[in-house]
């Protein structure tokens, strides 16, 4: 439902948390539920409460981009910082990736932002995957006066993010259910990761771990000096009503201001 209208799957994950609060996949579907709708604090909360639930790493892109959204990206960056990156899987490290992109490039260091993305070896990641790096390279090129570059970029590949459509956040099949409260959890996400250091593989994933492989580990210190520099992001915490942030579309954005708690 996400995917078709996420504010209705919004009212479905907060109908379903009013009746189980402590149930760690309600608590997921309204977390990214509140993130694709725009409302970061709540988002923030929820996905970290959800972390903290089930010890799952897997949506740290979107917390550290609910930061973003809120208009703190030095928070971003400090959370990212201390991601233990081999907890996440290859998709993951990419869209954190993005996002680090992003959270320099609000920073004022596009520069930065752009070095992030040149580490990823996009000739090994799917279509749409690549798609998705190389707008938001084209992005950063363009924030740095190189407009041709940019612009040559977007003719490729913006037609193949165009005909793909929309991203999992996910999957089509999970429901989350308590009493006669349901929901679907099916998502559509953002922008974030790639890999770094070698993640402990299960058996058979050594081809595709391979796909995702960093020229050098230098994302890993890059981060880790930025988290030093700008200090480490507030904790999140349990709680209900979240506040409402701005429709993200992007990197273009209004900010919601308001601080989470």
């Amino acid at each position: 439902m996400m995917d078709v209208d996420p504010e209705i799957a919004y009212e479905h994950a907060r109908a379903a948390y009013r009746r189980a609060t402590r149930v760690d996949v309600v608590r997921e579907a309204l977390g990214v539920a509140a993130y694709l709708t725009g409302r970061y604090s709540e988002a923030l909360r929820e996905l970290r409460t959800y972390r903290r639930m089930t010890d799952d790493y897997s949506h740290v892109a979107l917390e550290a981009d609910s930061e973003r959204g809120l208009g703190r990206p030095e928070k971003a960056l400090a959370f990212i910082s201390e991601i233990p990156l081999k907890r996440l899987a290859p998709e993951e490290q990419i869209e954190l990736a993005l996002v680090t992109s992003g959270a320099r490039a609000d920073s004022g260091d596009s520069a930065g932002g752009l070095a992030v993305l040149e580490r990823i070896k996009v000739e090994n990641l799917d279509e749409m995957l690549r798609a998705r790096v190389e707008l938001i390279r084209a992005d950063r090129l363009a924030e740095l006066g190189r407009e041709e570059e940019a612009e040559e970029l977007r003719s490729t590949w913006k037609p193949v993010y165009d005909e793909n459509g929309e991203v999992e956040v996910l999957e089509d099949e999970e429901l989350v259910s308590e009493g006669e409260g349901e929901i679907d959890s099916a998502g559509a996400g953002e922008e974030m990761l790639g890999d770094v250091d070698e993640p402990e593989l299960s058996e058979g994933d050594d081809d595709d771990q391979r796909e995702f492989e960093w020229d050098d580990d230098a994302f890993a210190e890059e981060t880790a000096s930025a988290g030093a520099e700008h200090g480490d992001g507030p904790e999140g915490v349990d709680g209900p009503e979240g506040v409402d942030g701005p429709e993200r579309i992007d990197d273009a954005r209004d900010t919601d201001q308001e601080e989470y708690e």
